[in-house]
């Protein structure tokens, strides 16, 4: 549950960072108010992220699957 969590966490970092970058290095407060009059909702960014964590997840799942599946031939 901890790795879960961490990658969780990691992938929320990289994509609010990655997206907003330069809004983060010049007005890192200024962003986070900001977070409330967002047309896509105040909390998107762990929207956007579970989406991209559950589909990390299923790719996870299936190279588990496949890598079952092979090694056992």
């Amino acid at each position: 549950m901890k790795k879960e969590f961490f990658i969780f966490l990691s992938l929320f970092l990289l994509l609010a960072i990655g997206m907003h970058f330069s809004a983060w290095l010049s007005t890192p407060v200024e962003q986070i108010q900001a977070l409330s009059g967002s047309p896509l909702g105040l909390f998107h960014p762990l929207y956007i992220t579970l989406v991209f964590y559950l589909f990390i997840l299923v790719l996870r799942v299936i190279g588990k699957f496949l890598k079952r599946v092979f090694t056992k031939s």
